[in-house]
């Protein structure tokens, strides 16, 4: 299957992204506060961002089917993810008042990154940019969900983000994206594999600086 290629090709910086010492301190609630609503500020930028990114992916669809997936996921996007970032925060920063400056280099550089690959590449290259994010983040929730009692989650101050990406909702959506990931399966070439896969190593690095940026509070680079 072409994801399980993908992740096999980039093991290395695929466990980075999944076990970084951030995703440790969600898990554990060991996570500063204050390290956990700087990332949630620039994850909401981002999305915003990213819901775009679904936009491109629609420009370059080929097939009805291609398109209702575009459109779904921005969809989703923008009423699930966005919303659920809205709310956990306006308990301590006003969405409302964000602007360009708020944005971090990383965070720039990711998102831009995508839409730059959309910009100069086919529908496949754009799937391929959006996955780390859409997928990724599901096999984090899923661990973290599997790897805590639920005694411990019950009081847990990260909570609410871990039943969102663990949540049967959001996994069927990783599971519908990967299969859709897989279903290009038989139809690309070894070059467009490699290709594919460059891209795929770039928007994991790029994940794995979003989660480093977070531990160190940092806007610029």
């Amino acid at each position: 299957m072409l994801f399980q290629r993908l992740i096999q090709k980039n093991s290395e910086v695929w466990c980075q992204y999944l076990d970084h010492n951030f995703v440790k301190g969600l898990k554990e609630g060991t996570l500063n506060k204050e390290n956990f609503l700087f990332y949630l500020k620039q994850d909401y930028m981002y999305l915003i961002n990213y819901s775009k990114c679904y936009a491109r992916l629609a420009l370059n669809a080929n097939t009805v089917e291609e398109l209702r997936f575009a459109i779904k996921f921005q969809n989703y996007t923008l009423e699930g993810e966005l919303e659920l970032h809205k709310s956990i925060l306006e308990l301590g920063i006003d969405t409302s008042n964000f602007n360009e400056k708020d944005e971090s280099l990383v965070n720039i550089a990711y998102s831009r990154y995508i839409l730059g690959v959309g910009e100069n590449g086919d529908f496949l290259d754009m799937l391929i940019a959006l996955s780390a994010c859409a997928i990724g983040y599901g096999y984090i929730g899923s661990k973290i969900y599997k790897d805590i009692s639920k005694e411990k989650l019950q009081n847990h101050p990260y909570k609410e983000w871990i039943l969102t990406y663990s949540s049967q909702e959001f996994q069927a959506s990783v599971k519908e994206f990967e299969n859709f990931v897989n279903s290009y399966t038989e139809q690309i070439s070894e070059e467009k594999f490699n290709k594919l896969s460059k891209i795929f190593y770039n928007v994991v690095r790029l994940e794995i600086a979003f989660w480093e940026h977070s531990l160190k509070m940092e806007i610029n680079i």
